[in-house]
């Protein structure tokens, strides 16, 4: 079975090396490889660097667009929902209690399509002698092994698992943990805690094996574990330690990219040799969304529309206003995405911006006023115009802080698929968030904790 397997991926590899390796300056380059049956190092290395399926590089993406498909940041005309979406992705904007009508669930496959791979090399390595030789190579793969892992099982989480809660024994099912190559292995599914409990434990188990930084930013390193650390923590709204982890990765690096140096004419501004270098710096690890693809979601760019609200919140001299928007008669429509591949392939990966606004909440929630605005002042100087004086927000209290700090963090963040789970946090707490909207005459809402905040798993995957 295990030999099939490693064929068959070896297979799909030999494929994307040869007709999918078209790199660019903004990810870096890196060596092609044709491998035969993955048995050593240099095969596994190759296996993790499989970015059209680790990462989503190639047009498609690979995480998952569920939550942002259910989330506020964007709305859908009469007209181009009915012409646009099929009944399925129809259901998705609707938080339909059975949502899935006969397309494959893309958002369930291909994370588990890349766990497959970290499995891959973590078994075939078990084969592998550690010795004084190869011993520093060897543990740099499987933290990286370790690390994809950990990443699928937590954007995984975020849709198909309900929230995390600290206040419980969070004994609700959760996501299926593969670990094991073998696609056949019976599963029982795991529960909330044991899913964040693994995504943890990979995580600190790939810190010390990881480099530092990363040579491309496709390659997880030693920060991207402590940034994705910090969001899994935030996630759990255990923000001690969060804010911990977002120290640690921002004591590596803490590079955030001007605003004020994007052409705003470019109809991508982030995409293109002309940044690449200075955005690349803003990025720790890159993945992209599942978006622009035959089965068109609702998030798709070209029929998609940026709240009306959201897009009225942004001051006139903020520069994301102009950055991240396209304007359309119908309205604004997001166009700030930080992938090579431009505006239709959106970015969801771990950046500065992200972990700067995770350490500022946390900041603001342990009562470090003071530091929470600094944290917030720092970003936003970044993102204002700098022919007008900035202004700094000082003398807030606790509470303003962090409200401000939450509104600037769905303004910073959006379509990175991180608004379901901001969302799903705050509704624990008591934010009584309800989404609602409107079509044809007729209102649909999701009210604050509802089950649909978790989405079903695959009819297909609950019936093995």
């Amino acid at each position: 079975m295990k030999k099939t397997l490693f064929l068959k991926v070896t297979l799909c590899l030999y494929g994307f090396f040869f007709l999918a390796c078209d790199k660019t300056e903004f990810l870096n380059q890196k060596p092609d490889k044709a491998l035969l049956i993955p048995n050593t190092l240099a095969h596994f290395q190759a296996l993790l660097d499989a970015d059209d399926v680790l990462n989503g590089a190639s047009q498609p993406g690979n995480t998952p667009q569920l939550g942002e498909s259910g989330s506020d940041n964007f709305y859908l005309l009469e007209d181009e929902f009915y012409t646009n979406l099929r009944p399925q992705m129809q259901n998705y904007y609707f938080w339909s209690e059975s949502p899935y009508a006969g397309i494959s669930v893309s958002d369930y496959n291909y994370p588990y399509e890349a766990i497959l791979y970290a499995n891959t090399v973590l078994e075939g390595m078990e084969k592998l002698e550690r010795n004084s030789q190869n011993r520093e190579q060897y543990d740099y793969i499987a933290g990286q092994a370790l690390f994809h892992r950990a990443h699928m099982f937590y954007q995984l989480a975020q849709v198909f698992a309900p929230p995390y809660n600290p206040d419980t024994e969070n004994n609700e099912p959760g996501i299926f943990l593969r670990k094991s190559a073998d696609i056949n292995e019976k599963l029982a599914r795991a529960t909330v805690a044991e899913t964040y409990r693994q995504i943890i434990e990979d995580l600190v188990q790939s810190v010390p094996r990881l480099n530092t930084e990363p040579p491309y930013k496709t390659r997880p390193s030693r920060q991207a574990s402590y940034a994705l650390l910090a969001r899994t923590y935030l996630a759990m709204r255990e923000y001690e330690t969060a804010k911990r982890y977002a120290d640690s990765c921002l004591d590596i690096q803490s590079t955030l990219f001007d605003f004020n140096e994007v052409n705003i004419n470019n109809t991508s501004p982030f995409q293109g040799t002309g940044f690449s270098h200075a955005i690349n710096q803003e990025i720790i690890f890159f993945t992209a969304m599942l978006s622009a693809t035959s089965q068109n979601f609702p998030t798709t760019f070209s029929y998609s529309l940026v709240d009306s609200a959201l897009y009225r919140s942004y001051h006139e001299n903020d520069l994301r206003k102009s950055v991240f928007f396209t304007p359309r008669a119908s309205g604004q429509r997001f166009r700030g995405s930080y992938s090579f591949r431009g505006r239709t392939h959106y970015f969801s990966g771990l950046a500065v911006d992200e972990v700067l606004l995770t350490r500022a909440e946390c900041q603001a929630r342990l009562g470090n006023v003071d530091q929470a605005l600094a944290d917030l002042n720092r970003l936003l100087l970044a993102r204002w115009d700098n022919r007008v004086s900035f202004v700094p927000l000082e003398g807030l209290n606790g509470q303003e802080t962090l409200s401000i700090i939450l509104e600037e963090r769905r303004k910073e963040l959006l379509y990175r698929g991180l608004r379901w789970t901001d969302l799903r946090r705050l509704n624990q707490e008591g934010y009584g968030i309800t989404l609602t909207r409107k079509l044809n005459g007729q209102v649909y809402t999701l009210p604050p904790n509802d089950p649909r905040w978790t989405w079903p798993l695959p009819p297909e995957v609950l019936h093995r």
